[in-house]
């Protein structure tokens, strides 16, 4: 039985890789996080509490485990630049020499962020990998430095580390941190008030690549398995949708008409208008292929949202 370990254990995606692992079998599966304890309902076998951009920490915890497979997915996406650069850089970095020197057969993913690309213009669309990264801002140049350093650590140090680069998650669990998950607060904030039934809402005309978390679990479990050391894949549904329409549908869920409208100081003037992505590479190489809608994950999300507490 292979041992796999999952970082970021209390995150949106741990919880929906941890159960697909789980349904698999035959993988022991070690949740690792700040907290004290998981989230209730997440089958892990085991689980370790440790602060992973903590390098005695992270050694203690590889040596412990032994995984078969690590699954990194810890990071901040929000937070003081000292942080962002700690936990999302050096904690993999971390993670990546711990492997190395105990480990060293083990299989890793690394995930990234479409945010590395930053600003591109639409006559790019769709991006590729092979388009140039120009992050911008501490979340996402830190997202590219752990990039470029599994990169480096596959090529010179013989790491077998991929890295998955997600483009904009969406399912049951979305985080109040990510704009689904956003939208989704505000909503279920109206519902519980006796106030207008009215969402506030940022920029309603550009347009996003969403893809399904149980999609994006199924290409880290496919790309681990593979034998693409040191690459980069995309993981995205390669359909560009208006945030204005995510909203409509995620309203249309509602059993009493919520209204939505702009709010000046949620607009980011710097927004790009379109980003999307191909999957092509993560096709070729391990048979990825989205198949959740984005009308079923927005579904998916309402409902776990509204049921929360209940």
């Amino acid at each position: 039985m292979q041992t796999a370990l999952i970082t970021g254990a209390c995150g949106f995606c741990a919880s929906h890789l941890a159960r697909a692992l789980a349904a698999e079998g035959g993988v022991r599966v070690v949740g690792a996080d700040l907290r004290a304890n998981p989230p209730d309902a997440i089958p892990f076998d085991d689980y370790v509490t440790a602060d992973l951009a903590r390098a005695v920490d992270t050694a203690a915890i590889i040596r412990q485990v032994r995984p078969d497979l690590v699954f990194h997915l810890a990071g901040l996406v929000r937070g003081d630049t000292d942080d962002l650069y700690r936990v999302n850089l050096l904690g993999g970095v971390h993670l990546l020499e711990c492997v190395r020197e105990t480990v060293p057969q083990a299989r890793v993913l690394v995930v990234g962020s479409a945010a590395e690309y930053g600003h591109a213009p639409a006559t790019d669309m769709p991006l590729t990998e092979d388009h140039p990264c120009r992050p911008s801002g501490a979340y996402a140049v830190s997202k590219h430095a752990l990039c470029l350093a599994a990169q480096d650590f596959a090529l010179h140090r013989g790491v077998k580390v991929v890295v998955a680069r997600p483009f904009n998650i969406v399912g049951a669990g979305v985080p109040a941190s990510l704009v689904v998950g956003a939208i989704l607060d505000r909503a279920k904030q109206v519902l519980a008030s006796d106030g207008p039934p009215v969402v506030s809402i940022g920029n309603l005309d550009s347009q996003r690549d969403f893809v399904a978390v149980e999609d994006v679990v199924d290409g880290y479990v496919r790309l681990i398995r593979g034998e693409h050391w040191g690459e980069v894949f995309n993981l995205c549904s390669g359909v560009p949708v208006a945030i204005r329409d995510v909203v409509q549908t995620l309203l249309s869920h509602s059993d009493r008409p919520i209204e939505y409208r702009v709010n000046p100081r949620l607009v980011n003037p710097t927004d790009t208008a379109v980003i999307f992505g191909s999957w092509e590479r993560a096709r070729r190489a391990c048979g990825f292929t989205p198949t959740i809608s984005i009308e079923e994950s927005l579904g998916n999300a309402w409902r776990y949202v509204m049921s929360e507490g209940k």
